[in-house]
């Protein structure tokens, strides 16, 4: 029989395991001595988009999208450098090439030129060497995590699912002097980056003050196949995650309690089940980034925990009252949505177009009282986001499933923080609910606190230190060159020429270096 992995909670882990953050392989190549590969002929003359290299030179060489490159030609012999796209291929004149999209070129690097395209990212994922970008990657991904147990710290997002902890209070009737707490939790790790949950036990459930929260409760699950979740940041943005068996879909025929971890399991992108990314859509990005959002960046997700078997509790990301502007619905009498606050609306009419690339919906209704300000609303059937609302309607809809309802009630389903008092006077300040000392990792409680029980406290955070000191980014470049040195195909890496200090020798001394760096950063705990 399958055996089912329901571990509840996740793991603490990075928050992004696959991200190189330590070092490059660049770096790593400088210290080396690696210079870049040797350039290759353009293929055809440049267009005003993109330069063109064989596919031969693709395979032997690679370029990926990010590359640095750099072109040079007898029109322009200091040269250019560009950072290209996805390469794709291309045909011009009945000839397929391969296109490097890239912006801002000029005409001056064509065939007749002798227009030559250099790949200035030292290691790639081409065949003509045999340490390839991937390997030198899993390399970093390992050092990453070596230096992180070493240390016991981390220069990267590190995220805490659940750790429970129990409530220290200072006369709990009435404030100490010199305080304006009654109470504090430490952390168990400092450098505290954002507090995504804060649960405090009440004697029969938990009470959410750190991040607006839903809970999705499955009963019957003989029914679910094809059915659907809708996840809404609150503009306007709408994330559909379906029930079926794709690595982008979650399971619900085999019982409640595996649906919630499979569902939980998409939400969260886990890698051990290869669930993998549902994102947005219209799809949209963030500063610095040019991957497009995605659930696992919005939403944090857990089954099957202390809160009942098949329910998923599912948070927004976004700081405490934030997380609020977020809404959910399901198209599934079988899925039972709860711990938020529920929206209901009579449709009176529905003009305008509501598909197409720039919807003009809007549906009328006797009142558009307590719904989010752009989200997403149903009427049990059909599904439909919207980006504005006035009085009485709301308006940039889009049918996101079936059509737009023109009559019958509307709901929509919002997370919700449980502040005290409510969202309109609670909140994470000094004089509010609670607020913490981030250096220290310690929440102070103000106004909302838990029952006097051990573990009363459950919470979930990311913390690491926000920047990465030149130090660690060195002992991560010389510990990865020193792995590569003492691989089998070290030959290849190597510059010829005479060496003062042999391969060994060099890796051994670079790896001496790097942990005497991290000595120094050991996070050690002293108790007096």
């Amino acid at each position: 029989m399958p055996t089912v992995f329901s571990p509840g909670e996740p793991e603490t882990r990075p928050l992004d395991p696959t991200a190189v953050v330590y070092t490059t392989g660049d770096k790593v190549a400088q210290l080396l001595g690696i210079a870049a590969g040797e350039p290759v002929l353009g293929a055809a003359n440049a267009t005003s988009d993109g330069f063109y290299i064989t596919g031969t030179d693709l395979r032997e060489h690679g370029f990926e999208s990010g590359d640095t490159i750099f072109v040079y030609s007898d029109l322009d012999p200091l040269g250019t450098e560009f950072t290209i796209g996805t390469p794709v291929v291309a045909e011009i004149s009945g000839v397929k090439y391969v296109k490097l999209p890239a912006s801002n070129t000029h005409a001056n690097y064509t065939t007749a030129a002798n227009t030559e395209i250099q790949n200035l990212t030292i290691f790639t994922n081409g065949k003509s060497r045999g340490v390839t970008k991937n390997i030198v990657n899993d390399h970093i991904r390992r050092i990453q995590d070596r230096i992180d147990n070493i240390t016991h710290n981390a220069w990267r997002p590190y995220l805490v699912s659940a750790e429970y902890i129990n409530f220290d209070t200072y006369k709990p009737y009435r404030r100490r002097y010199y305080t304006d707490y009654v109470g504090t939790a430490p952390l168990l790790f400092r450098n505290v980056q954002q507090i995504l949950r804060i649960e405090l036990w009440q004697g029969d459930d938990y009470r959410e003050i750190g991040g607006a929260e839903a809970r999705i409760e499955f009963d019957n699950v003989a029914s679910l196949t094809g059915k659907k979740i809708y996840m809404s940041t609150g503009h306007g943005k709408v994330a559909t995650l379906t029930a079926g068996t794709g690595t982008g879909e979650w399971r619900g025929e085999i019982d409640a309690n595996s649906t919630a971890q499979n569902l939980a399991d998409l939400i969260n992108k886990e890698d051990r089940v290869s669930k993998v990314a549902v994102e947005f859509s219209p799809a949209f990005t963030l500063e610095g980034s040019t991957s497009n959002v995605a659930v696992h960046n919005e939403f944090l997700a857990s089954a099957n925990s202390d809160y009942g078997t098949g329910v998923v509790k599912v948070t927004s990301m976004r700081s405490v009252k934030a997380g609020e502007e977020c809404s959910i619905v399901t198209d599934s009498s079988d899925i039972t949505i709860d711990q938020t606050s529920i929206h209901t609306a009579t449709v009176s009419g529905a003009s305008g177009t509501f598909t197409g690339g720039s919807p003009s919906g809007v549906i009328t209704v006797n009142s558009t009282t307590g719904f989010n300000k752009a989200g997403v609303i149903t009427d049990g059937t059909n599904v439909v986001r919207y980006s504005g609302l006035s009085a009485t309607q709301f308006t940039g809809c889009f049918t996101v499933t079936g059509t737009a309802p023109s009559s019958g009630t509307i709901t929509q389903h919002s997370l919700v923080v449980d502040l005290q008092g409510g969202s309109s006077s609670g909140d994470s300040a000094r004089l509010r609910d609670w607020w913490l000392d981030s250096e220290m990792g310690i929440i102070y409680f103000n106004n909302s606190y838990p029952f006097f029980e051990w573990n009363a406290i459950k919470c979930s955070y990311i913390y690491g230190e926000r920047y990465l000191e030149k130090a660690i980014e060195e002992a991560a470049t010389k510990l990865v060159a020193s792995e590569l040195l003492m691989a089998d195909d070290r030959s290849v890496l190597i510059p010829e020429g005479g060496q003062n200090i042999d391969l060994g020798s060099k890796a051994q001394l670079w790896r001496r270096e790097a942990m005497e760096i991290l000595a120094r950063y050991k996070e050690v705990v002293v108790f007096a």
